[in-house]
């Protein structure tokens, strides 16, 4: 019995001892890594700040909405003129009564599904193009097409207007469609991708009597899924938001897009500020969902892609 009882200490040391070295002390973290969390903090602020102020303002009366801005510029002023008192969803109501919303709505889910769809095959099918395929010129015509992402748009806007003229495409669905089917940075991004598969897929694709296009169909496709969900929020993202060109190349009020349609409640003599912030509200409502739907596609995508050269 001594030896047993012995024993059974000996054997409760050790399983403490172990649990000793498994357990995580907690430690004060370090004064960088404190900083560090302090300025992601306050970046998420800036960033999501706007938003919530956006939200915020579009429950609020128009009287409300005005007397924030002459509100005390003190921190507990602030937060407290914040909150709408009372809360009120008239806007919304007004939003959707007042103005087409839900045909500029409709809008821009054609233009973004339009400008996605192909978007994802061209730039998909470029990307293997200049990651699998040799052919004369080729790092050249790549260097030209990354050149092209520094050029601002608004460089190449009264060039592609010209162009829209010619077609007869000013004031038509394609004429803001097509400017979007083909981005560098697309390119860039899928032969990053393509780039890291093994040849010898490829090859044993080719020994199997795939042509060019069967081979990107059914073996790349499938192995660059999370690079595409990756650019397909991208291209999302600047379909569904775009202002600036569908604003110079359409003229019609039913082919406008909701961006553009936002346009009309900012009057120089009588801005509608909450009605205008309520109207924003229901605009990048599908781009929050969709990013939190695509999110781990997304961060997984990117991670893939290396950015390598």
């Amino acid at each position: 019995m001594p030896q047993a009882e012995a024993a059974k200490t000996v054997a409760d040391e050790a399983r403490s001892a172990s649990a000793e070295r498994t357990t995580p002390r907690w430690r004060w973290p370090s004064p960088g890594r404190v900083l560090v969390h302090v300025v992601l903090i306050l970046g998420a602020l800036a960033m999501v700040g706007p938003l919530i102020w956006m939200v915020l303002t579009s429950l609020k009366t128009p009287a409300d909405a005005e007397a924030f801005f002459d509100t005390p510029r003190q921190l507990g002023a602030i937060l407290e003129s914040l909150w709408p008192d009372p809360l009120t969803w008239e806007n919304y109501e007004a939003v959707f009564t007042e103005r087409p919303m839900l045909r500029y709505f409709l809008n821009s889910a054609i233009y973004t599904v339009l400008r996605m769809i192909p978007g994802l095959l061209f730039c998909s099918l470029a990307g293997y193009v200049f990651a699998k395929m040799e052919f004369p010129g080729r790092n050249w015509i790549f260097a030209g097409i990354i050149v092209t992402m520094m050029i601002p748009f608004q460089i190449k806007m009264l060039t592609l207007y010209e162009m829209m003229v010619q077609f007869g495409w000013v004031d038509t669905y394609w004429g803001v469609v097509v400017v979007g089917l083909m981005e560098p940075f697309g390119i860039f991004l899928f032969r990053q991708t393509i780039k890291d598969i093994p040849d010898d897929l490829l090859d044993a694709a080719r020994i199997d009597g795939c042509g060019p296009f069967r081979t990107y169909w059914s073996v790349i496709l499938p192995l660059i899924r999370p690079t595409l969900a990756a650019y397909s929020i991208f291209l999302f993202m600047w379909a569904w938001s775009d202002f600036l060109w569908p604003l110079i190349v359409l003229n019609t009020e039913v082919l406008k897009p909701i961006e553009v349609g936002i346009l009309s409640f900012s009057d120089i003599n009588n801005p509608e500020y909450v009605k205008m912030m309520a109207a924003a509200t229901v605009a990048v409502a599908p781009i929050i969902l969709f990013f939190l739907i695509m999110q781990r596609q997304f961060i997984q995508g990117v991670t893939m892609t290396g950015l390598k050269g």
